[in-house]
């Protein structure tokens, strides 16, 4: 491209030069004229005709000489114009076009030491004990020590359809598939001894889930006034104890919400502040195969709207990029991020055939004219609003997030002749959060954090609410469904006894600690927590860390013990590294004291007894990564 505007410029200058050269004679005739003074003046002498001639000559070649350099500069200076614009329309060509297809995930290996997660505790009243994995199961209780590995192939594909309309979505492969859980089959190996290979896992054959499963799928469409989002999407807000989208190489929880929502950028009238109103089918309740009723063809349809429950809100937010945080800190400056969340939650009827005591039919065909559905009339509806703020400087981070739930169910039961039995929902749940970073380069951090959310009166924490009390037969209609039992470590919350749902429940994909909440109670409810924290930085990519938690329940009636409120104290260590071409690494040690809330009475043979927690609960886990 430049060639041809090089020639075309350099014709001016062949020709100038061609000028000057012929017209010097033709401009030497009036020097001639010029020069009759100079040959009169007595203080030049005489010249003779050559010598004039010469210098004329010479003066008519230096202005020539002159013009030729001028015309060169301005020459030059087009070329240099053109090449620069054919550079950049060349770096313009040449930059990475968009991808029509992006991958990022990563995969994951973990494996666990478990030991004594049971503190030598019997079961509670509803036969389940503290630990779910039930560690050596030959015994009673179970104690002892457990080991096991897993992994995780997670791939997140994003379809470039334009600049502005992408598709994308979230798959995982072998999701937590523990290790040797798959072997080849019984009838070609009796025993696992015999077995030498794994099959792939299949959902009610061999494995709980099927090898591959579609977490998340949905559209974005980047509008003039807005990004336009739709489908199966993660959920993420503020600190992470409502949504969380559990994007971490070690999170085996994450948000996914089936919601259609409209991001509108308000920088130019509020500083940064984007308003997204949407809104979330939380629930479809029953719905059948199709007009075909045959499963696999047809469009499956929401049998009824009677039954769902649905959410409207929005979300105003002012938020910094990782790109724009950085940029800031590398200036000095401080970043601010907060937002404001609120939405309103309800649903008119709930169907029997839903309960958690009862499985959902997998499909169902429509009653006929004359035989109406019985529903249950659930009349519930809750407000929620959820505030975080988060400060960050060069040598400093504070976070915070305030969340309250307020509302109420008409009736909780599943027998629609049963008289209804109405419940109130109060809930509140906060976080604090911050670090101070000290030292060269700010390697040390040291830092705290703590956390509450409410609770009530009723037996058990309320993280399993459709918990059974498996000391009763499967035939008894009060095996399921009824309030948890006082001593119980968990169960129903709600019931005519108890009528208020108030216990918040922080997301489970915010991890606190490594033992307690992650992995004996499940999240953080009825309870509050202090926890100091430290993290060295030893290198770029290598840090090591420390934290210690307290733990305590709210209301002593929600422990085991009935009256005492301490849980538990717990040290976690852990070192982390990860290179720049995305290898991880990770090893956490947890030592956790349970304590007297956990102490479990029981009666046998009409003697009670009083047992407490022994020992401390161990967990080594480590993990091998790469993240793409």
């Amino acid at each position: 491209m430049t060639r041809p505007i090089t020639v075309l410029l350099a014709i001016p200058l062949l020709l100038g030069s061609a000028f000057a050269q012929t017209a010097a004679p033709a401009t030497a005739a009036p020097a001639k004229a010029e020069a009759a003074p100079l040959l009169a003046s007595p203080s030049s002498g005489t010249l003779t005709q050559s010598e004039i001639d010469q210098k004329i000559q010479d003066a008519v070649q230096k202005e020539v000489a002159k013009v030729k350099e001028q015309l060169r500069d301005e020459v030059r200076a087009e070329i240099q114009g053109a090449q620069s614009a054919s550079e950049f329309l060349g770096e313009q060509e040449g930059k990475k076009k968009l991808g029509f297809l992006e991958l990022n995930g990563y995969f994951r290996f973990r494996w666990d030491l478990f030991n004594d997660l049971n503190g030598d505790l019997p079961a509670d009243p509803m036969g389940w004990y503290v630990w779910g994995g039930n560690t050596e199961i030959s015994t009673n209780p179970p104690n002892g020590t457990q080991t096991g590995g897993n992994l995780r192939l997670r791939v997140a594909p994003t379809f470039n359809v334009s600049e502005q309309v992408r598709v994308k979505a979230e798959i995982d492969f072998l999701d937590n598939v523990v290790f040797g859980s798959t072997p080849t089959g019984r009838d070609y190996n009796l025993y696992s001894l015999t077995s030498s290979s794994q099959v792939s896992p299949a959902a009610g054959y061999n494995w709980f889930t099927s090898a591959v499963q579609v977490k998340r799928a949905w559209g974005e469409v980047q509008t003039p006034v807005g990004l336009l989002s739709f489908g199966r999407m993660p959920a993420d807000w503020g600190a992470g104890i409502y949504y969380n989208a559990g994007g971490g190489i070690d999170q085996d929880f994450g948000d996914n919400v089936d919601r259609i929502q409209f991001s509108i950028p308000l920088g130019q009238f509020l500083g940064g502040l984007a308003l997204t109103p949407y809104y979330e089918w939380a629930g479809s309740g029953i719905t059948y195969a199709g007009t075909f009723n045959t499963v696999g063809i047809g469009q499956p349809v929401n049998w009824t709207q009677d039954d769902d429950a649905g959410a409207i809100g929005f979300m105003a937010s002012r938020t910094d990029t990782p790109d724009q945080l950085r940029r800031k800190l590398e200036k000095g400056a401080t970043s601010l991020s907060y937002g404001l969340l609120f939405n309103y939650k309800s649903q008119r009827f709930g169907l029997p055939t839903l309960s958690l005591q009862t499985p959902s039919p997998t499909g169902i065909v429509p009653s006929g004219a004359g035989t109406p559905v019985v529903l249950v009339n659930r009349d519930a509806s809750a407000f929620t609003v959820d505030l975080f703020i988060r400060w960050v400087g060069k040598k400093f981070e504070i976070e915070a997030e305030g969340i309250g739930i307020y509302g109420d169910i008409g009736n909780v039961g599943w027998d629609p002749t049963a008289a209804a039995i109405p419940a109130t929902i109060r809930q509140g749940a906060g976080v604090l959060r911050g670090k101070a970073k000290l030292g060269d380069g700010g390697r040390f951090h040291v830092g705290g954090e703590a956390g509450i959310a409410s609770g009530d009166q009723a037996p058990g924490f309320g993280n399993f609410p459709g918990r059974c009390n498996l000391t009763l037969l499967a035939t008894d209609p009060l095996r399921c469904g009824q309030v948890a039992l006082p001593g119980s470590v968990d169960g129903n919350q709600v019931g005519a006894a108890y009528p208020s749902l108030n216990n918040y429940r922080f997301n489970p994909a915010y991890q606190v600690d490594l033992i307690l909440w992650r992995r004996i109670l499940g999240t953080v409810t009825d309870a509050w927590y202090l926890k100091p924290t430290f993290k060295w930085e030893v290198l770029d990519g290598l840090s090591v860390g420390a934290q210690v938690v307290y733990s305590q329940a709210i209301f002593a009636a929600s422990t085991p013990s009935g009256v005492n409120k301490p849980l538990g104290v717990e040290l976690d260590l852990g070192v982390k590294y990860q290179s720049d071409d995305g290898f991880v690494f990770f090893l956490d040690y947890g030592l956790l004291k349970m304590l007297s809330g956990f102490d479990m009475t029981t009666t046998s043979g009409g003697v009670t007894a009083t047992t407490t927690p022994s020992g401390v609960a161990q967990n080594i886990h480590a993990g091998l990564g790469i993240v793409f």
